[in-house]
């Protein structure tokens, strides 16, 4: 019967089904996004002297602007499934796009793994929310809470930017030119103490080898959790190399188009085949 297959009757128009569904889904995103404003970053005469300040600063500009644009077209597609407001084209292809659970070409503003859905994106978009929140609580501490932030990398706009930035930092700080500055990095399970020259990550995840006694071994492990790494920019004439290095491409997903930075990494074994897998978060991926 017509009752069953036609949902609601608004106003005299009948609402479809598949109207209903859309607008049921869109209940549950708009109850996962955060709604509260990201706030601006405030410039002062010192801050914004700092590459790493200008690039947070970026980070939350991107933020702020894509939040506001997400909160507004799903309450939009959220009143035209209750029938409450008109349909504009705009507002057509986000019912398109929606209901096929694509994610929506003005929202597809920074690389994600192709073929990703409407409801992992919504999830991952929000985490990356949740983490800006907290860069715009350490900024207003000052640049030294900025600093010593341990930052989810996966959940950045642009990962390869924040590694520019943390180096043009430490040679601004130390009055050194990025051409004497090379990366180190080391892996540790909790949060470490930070000097001027480092950075604290989380996020990364090791896939077919394990992080132990400071070095890489091969494993039948298809995954082990990086708990917190440290990365440090140190000159290169200063860096004392002991026992087996590999120097590990990281990539920004696992299509292994998009080269973010190479990281060396102890290890006692000798051959390694690397990429490093961005699946809504950061990974290593290690391949023996």
């Amino acid at each position: 019967p017509d009752s069953e297959r036609r949902k609601s009757v608004i106003g005299g128009s009948v609402r479809p089904a598949w109207m209903k569904n859309l607008g049921d889904s869109v209940s549950q995103w708009l109850a996962i996004v955060p709604k509260e404003e990201l706030e601006a970053l405030k410039r002062t005469v010192e801050n914004i002297k700092d590459p790493l300040y200008r690039f947070f600063e970026r980070e939350c500009t991107i933020g702020r602007k894509l939040l506001k644009t997400v909160l507004t077209d799903l309450n939009d597609v959220a009143q035209v499934c209750e029938m409450k407001k008109k349909q504009t084209n705009y507002i057509r292809g986000l019912l398109s796009d929606l209901q096929k659970g694509i994610v929506p070409k003005s929202w597809n503003i920074y690389t994600v793994p192709g073929g990703v859905t409407i409801n992992p994106w919504i999830v991952d978009f929000s985490e990356r929310i949740r983490q800006l929140y907290k860069i715009v609580e350490a900024a207003k501490k000052g640049q030294t809470a900025l600093k010593e932030l341990t930052v989810w990398l996966g959940g950045l706009f642009s990962q390869e930017a924040y590694v520019t930035a943390t180096r043009q930092s430490v040679a601004q700080c130390k009055g050194y030119s990025l051409e004497e500055l090379t990366l180190q990095v080391s892996v540790h399970d909790k949060p470490v103490e930070l000097d001027s020259s480092s950075f604290g990550i989380s996020g990364l995840k090791l896939m077919g080898a394990v992080h132990e006694g400071g070095k890489l071994k091969i494993t039948e492990e298809i995954m082990s959790d990086l708990t917190y790494t440290k990365i440090s920019w140190v000159r290169t004439k200063d860096i004392v190399v002991q026992g087996k290095q590999i120097t590990l491409p990281v990539y920004l997903n696992n299509t292994r188009t998009m080269l973010v930075e190479t990281l060396n990494f102890a290890t006692n074994s000798v051959h390694f085949s690397v990429t490093f897998n961005f699946k809504l978060y950061f990974q290593i991926c290690v391949f023996g």
